[in-house]
């Protein structure tokens, strides 16, 4: 029994490794502050009680993997740097770059299941769903009879497939 609990754990561990480093889409961002020396925290979690990972500086590139309301109420980004390092850094020192995607992050508390159907309907199948904060690749929008607005979205798995509008947020310039 131990043996298996062990070959289920490593297979898990294996799984998710994988997945974080598989190439994946995020919402390219810039860091700003109003002086252009100044250090960036990044921070372990997104609260500024958590401790400081490492630091970007003002013009640095990300790419914004996942966005929330932190404990203080401010707009928290996790942000990869090319270097591969990740971590959290408050909305107000990311400015997103201007593209023709649009991006949009995932609505709800924290921990929320968003169904993701197949069609733009409450009533198709939903094959699979994201996680509340998930930033996903907004690529179309249709109205539907029944007063929804659905947009068909692209998750950085590649996964696709339509989300209500009540259920995400665009990511505009400066935030949420």
């Amino acid at each position: 029994m131990k043996a298996l609990h062990l070959l289920v754990s490593a297979v898990a561990v294996t799984l998710t490794t994988a997945c974080f480093a598989l190439p994946s889409f995020a919402r390219p961002a810039t860091l700003v502050a109003q002086d252009s020396s100044s250090r960036i925290n990044v921070r372990s979690a997104p609260t500024i009680a958590s401790s400081r990972a490492h630091y970007g500086l003002a013009g640095d590139r990300v790419e914004i993997m996942r966005s929330m309301r932190g404990s203080d109420r401010a707009m928290w980004d996790y942000v990869q740097f090319s270097s591969g390092a990740k971590g959290w850094v408050r909305g107000d020192f990311v400015r997103y770059t201007e593209g023709m995607a649009e991006y949009g992050v995932l609505a709800g508390k924290a921990g929320d299941r968003i169904n993701v159907r197949a069609n733009p309907s409450t009533s198709a199948q939903s094959p699979h769903y994201g996680l509340q904060g998930d930033v996903v690749q907004m690529l179309n929008q249709k109205n539907t009879n029944d007063g929804y607005v659905w947009h068909f979205v692209q998750f950085p798995s590649g996964a696709k497939g339509w989300v209500r509008s009540d259920l995400i947020s665009r990511m505009d310039e400066g935030g949420c």
